[in-house]
């Protein structure tokens, strides 16, 4: 599944999907390299995927600040999933501008055009980054939303579809896109994006 980044330099990456209730998937996934110049297939257990961020963790402070800032809701939305409730990190101010900042590092240099922000709480983290480095901000949602006319990509869900959509001309051929959302939890709602 293609989760990260969607351009025509074919830049993806391939990630399991999996809870990780010490180092949410933000974290998680933003300690692995994945927009390097090329394609990374990460072929990383959960466990090994947790060791690599508690690795980056301890080399960084700002990731540990990170993941102490979200707070672990147990059986929410159901049972046995265990919730990453980002609205604790926004409160955070230190660990929020920590989250925005670790991303502009990331991609300050890498010619990224365009942030893609996944509804809703891609709209929380992609503006800033988006700012920082220099490139627009392009908001994708769900269906209906969007005044205009607007392309549509239908995705898979555990159990059904759903669709994302985005204004035509948004992102143009040969624009390097980020896409920005706040937790990966299958990886559906991503994949769809790309």
């Amino acid at each position: 599944m293609r989760v990260v980044c969607c351009s025509n330099s074919g830049v993806s990456a391939t990630l399991p999907s999996f809870p990780c209730p010490r180092f949410p998937p933000l974290i998680a996934i933003s300690s692995i390299r994945f927009l390097n110049s090329t394609p990374l297939r990460s072929t990383a257990s959960p466990r090994q995927v947790t060791r690599m961020a508690s690795k980056n963790a301890q080399q960084d402070t700002r990731l540990a600040r990170i993941a102490s800032a979200i707070r672990v809701i147990p059986d929410f939305p159901k049972p046995g999933i265990l919730f990453q409730d980002i609205t604790t990190l926004l409160l955070d101010t230190k660990a929020f501008k920590d989250t925005v900042d670790l991303f502009v590092e990331r991609y300050r240099d890498q010619n990224i055009n365009v942030v893609a922000g996944v509804e809703a709480r891609g709209f929380i983290f992609g503006p800033p980054i988006a700012l920082a480095i220099g490139a627009k901000f392009v908001p994708m949602r769900k269906p209906n939303k969007l005044p205009g006319e607007v392309i549509s990509e239908e995705y898979s869900l555990e159990y059904g579809t759903d669709k994302m959509e985005m204004h035509v001309g948004a992102v143009q051929p040969g624009e390097r896109a980020l896409i920005i959302d706040d937790l990966i939890a299958t990886g559906g709602t991503l994949a769809g994006s790309c």
